[in-house]
């Protein structure tokens, strides 16, 4: 069964994740809905296909990567946990089996354990698709005067790309414009993500590099 075709047209999901992007936005925070999912569903597509997986994990795995959010349309803080009770509710109603429930839910349940190893391959491609996902058409704001922190920092994010070496490493190079925000603005604020970014990679046997305005600081 292909689940990711399934859940990413299933009425009720995309109802959660319309809900979740408008909490965000209440809130004053960045894009965090339908096109968030779709972009971390395809990103971990690339990954996976790059490093040759079999496709069936690679549906598993770009299946949790749309729904990882879906929590956010109860509350931000324990997301994951709750996104993980929904989308149980919802690919039980697909009748999907429940080893690939378990694997699905176990991957969204996790994405945030920064003190923790990813649990498995899979789940890292979900983790560093999720965490490397800085980049202006976030921003959701119109009014460079009512930019936070975290607005200026995508807003700042010009290209984002993420290459994958296979046997060898994975190279996130971001082109930033320094007049809006500077490279150590960029590190003080998502320093968490570039954590799990390592994390995610060395799960998958390889080497993380970062790249800024092609000067490589990892």
């Amino acid at each position: 069964m292909k689940y990711f075709e399934l859940v990413s047209k299933n009425n009720d999901v995309l109802v959660y994740l319309s809900q979740a992007d408008k909490n965000f936005k209440a809130l004053g925070y960045t894009e965090q809905g339908i096109l968030h999912a779709q972009h971390t569903a395809d990103l971990v597509e690339k990954i996976l296909n790059k490093l040759s997986f079999p496709q069936e994990d690679i549906d598993i795995a770009k299946t949790a990567g749309f729904l990882h959010d879906i929590g956010c349309a109860v509350s931000y803080p324990e997301h994951a946990r709750s996104g993980a009770i929904i989308s149980k509710i919802i690919l039980e109603k697909l009748d999907a089996p429940k080893k690939d429930i378990t694997k699905i839910l176990s991957i969204i349940g996790s994405h945030e354990d920064i003190d923790m190893l990813p649990i498995s391959e899979v789940a890292a491609a979900v983790m560093l698709a999720d965490k490397t996902d800085v980049r202006r058409q976030r921003v959701i704001k119109t009014d460079f005067k009512l930019f936070d922190k975290h607005d200026r920092v995508h807003y700042a994010v010009i290209n984002n790309v993420l290459d994958i070496i296979p046997k060898d490493k994975i190279i996130l190079q971001l082109t930033i414009d320094d007049n809006i925000c500077s490279v150590l603005e960029y590190f003080e604020l998502f320093f968490s993500r570039i954590e799990f970014c390592r994390k995610a990679v060395g799960k998958l046997g390889l080497n993380f590099e970062l790249y800024i305005n092609e000067v490589k600081y990892l």
